[in-house]
């Protein structure tokens, strides 16, 4: 067992510290400058990843929207520009926990992002949440020239 000890960056500081404040309040400007154009977001109820600012905002927005009460508790450090965020959350009576993993370039932008949920009941009512509001516009973007 390696007893290695890290901290992140002052950039990855800053934007963690955003994000907190950004995503409970589902702030699309703030959210937009903390991600970089070709970010890469791992959903916990979809196979692939999803590759784009403009994709990954929509789904974080989405979630935004639909979990209540969005309270961040610990933050894990795995390297300077590396982060794990417990938070807890509801949707609707039913309780949500989770982490986010973020993997930040030296400018402190999410390069990566990856969301891990339970329990499944919560998951799935978030996945359906999430999925009625993004899949028409989701399909606009796959559509998109360019």
């Amino acid at each position: 067992m390696s007893d290695d000890t890290y901290a992140l960056t002052a950039a990855s500081q800053q934007t963690v510290a955003a994000w907190h404040r950004a995503l409970p309040a589902a702030d699309a400007v703030a959210l937009t400058g903390l991600l970089t154009e070709d970010v890469l977001f791992h959903s916990p109820a979809v196979q692939s990843p999803i590759q784009g600012r403009e994709a990954t905002l929509l789904v974080m927005l989405a979630v935004a929207e639909v979990l209540e009460n969005i309270r961040y508790r610990r933050t894990f450090v795995g390297g300077p520009c590396e982060a794990a965020l417990e938070f807890s959350a509801e949707i609707g009576k039913l309780p949500v926990k989770g982490i986010d993993l973020m993997r930040l370039d030296p400018d402190g932008k999410i390069l990566e992002f990856e969301v891990m949920m339970r329990p499944l009941r919560s998951l799935s009512a978030v996945a359906d949440a999430v999925g009625s509001r993004v899949a028409p516009k989701m399909l606009q973007l796959k559509l998109k020239p360019g």
